[in-house]
């Protein structure tokens, strides 16, 4: 009997320690647990998670880890990174203290080389893909750089590859000087010597109040539908001919957007940030 009993309590135990986690549960931080119900969409454009609610829970975290399962299974986790940290971490962070968004839409990033592949791995997709909650974002795409005398243009096609309607920050309605608060615009690197041959130079205005944010500032992008954005800029030196890296950070909104305020009827407010990295010859 007593040989019965310790079987049984055993077997409790380890049944116990396999079902840690509720077969529900998609997301799990710290000691709080998130359903298919509790998550509204996740972005993969931008790495954006989106929570159907704030949690002013996560506005306390500054470190700790979190991980998406799939029926008890990890296939993504990572931890939380504040500002103050001078190392880098490897694999998925959530930048704390603050969050780079919001307690509704949690931004995942990494310090890999291949973003793609290290947030947009094939399992997290597919329990994505599979509770509907999977979304494209934006997309760049025919990027021209054209150098004349003492002038650079860098133009390139913005599409709206969601399902849903998105408003877009657009610099033909915020002027250069705004639109450039919010990115860090366009970098150009020589690829022969790994150095920066031309920065941003556009001065940037801050919103006022800084943290505010406006319709005015949005453009509305159906699903499919795309808009070329041009950015014209003064060089003091031209880059000499040759095989450049372009980067241009392609900014959202933010910390500036509430849960409340995230759809303006139909159309979702798109947050984060796509970068255009791309190799071109300069002639």
């Amino acid at each position: 009997m007593r040989y019965f009993k310790f079987v049984v309590l055993t077997l409790l135990v380890i049944l116990t320690s396999c079902e840690k986690y509720n077969r529900d549960t998609v997301l799990v931080i710290g000691n709080m647990e998130f359903n298919v119900s509790d998550i509204r969409l996740y972005d993969t454009s931008a790495h954006v998670l989106y929570l159907n609610k704030s949690y002013n829970k996560l506005n306390d975290i500054e470190t700790g880890t979190f991980t998406f399962l799939d029926e008890g299974e990890s296939v993504l986790s990572g931890s939380f990174c504040p500002g103050y940290m001078s190392s880098i971490p490897t694999g998925p962070i959530i930048s704390s203290c603050p969050f780079a968004l919001q307690s509704f839409a949690l931004k995942l990033e990494t310090w890999d080389r291949d973003k793609r592949s290290t947030l947009n791995n094939a399992g997290f997709l597919s329990l994505m893909s599979r509770h509907n909650l999977l979304h494209s974002g934006v997309g760049i795409s025919d990027a021209i750089l054209n150098v004349s005398g003492s002038e650079l243009v860098l133009s390139f096609t913005v599409t709206n590859a969601d399902q849903a309607s998105l408003l877009i920050i657009d610099p033909e309605k915020t002027g250069p000087g705004l639109y450039r608060y919010f990115t860090n615009g366009l970098t150009i690197y020589d690829l022969a010597t790994n150095s920066v041959v031309f920065e941003d130079n556009i001065q940037h205005e801050a919103p006022v109040p800084w943290d505010s944010w406006s319709m005015n500032w949005l453009s509305e992008l159906k699903p499919g539908e795309s808009k070329v954005f041009t950015f014209t800029y003064n060089l003091s030196i031209a880059p000499a001919p040759g095989e450049y890296e372009v980067v241009f950070g392609f900014p959202g909104l933010s910390y500036q957007v509430a849960e409340e305020e995230l759809y303006q009827g139909s159309a979702r407010i798109w947050l984060g940030d796509v970068i255009l990295r791309q190799r071109m010859t300069i002639q």
